[in-house]
């Protein structure tokens, strides 16, 4: 599927962006999980809002760290259309502070 999408760190903590493909283009913000009791837990919640401007929850994302390069990133399960989407939210040197952007996983 193809995905394309950006996220950007906000001051507290959380993130705010968008991610898309060609049948649905949605704003998403991350907060910290407020339920999170084990290091395996979300440490963001995925959000949106509905038509009606209803927030639903419609994925989860992990901090993680590049075994091969050493740079942190975030690792993201969205549901889309029924499917559930895994991404990664990446960083580049040429990237302004704070701003990532969204990498879908082959497979």
């Amino acid at each position: 599927m193809a995905i394309d999408g950006q996220i950007t760190r906000t001051d507290d903590d959380a993130f705010t962006g968008w991610i898309a493909s060609l049948t649905f283009d949605v704003d998403i913000t991350l907060t910290p999980n407020p339920h999170k009791a084990k290091d395996t837990h979300p440490d963001f919640e995925i959000n949106t809002r509905t038509p009606r401007n209803r927030v639903i929850r419609i994925g989860s994302a992990w901090e993680q760290t590049s075994n091969r390069t050493g740079a942190d990133y975030l690792s993201m399960a969205v549901m889309v259309n029924g499917q559930q989407v895994r991404v990664n939210a990446l960083r580049t040197d040429d990237d302004p502070e704070g701003e990532y952007r969204l990498v879908p996983l082959a497979g």
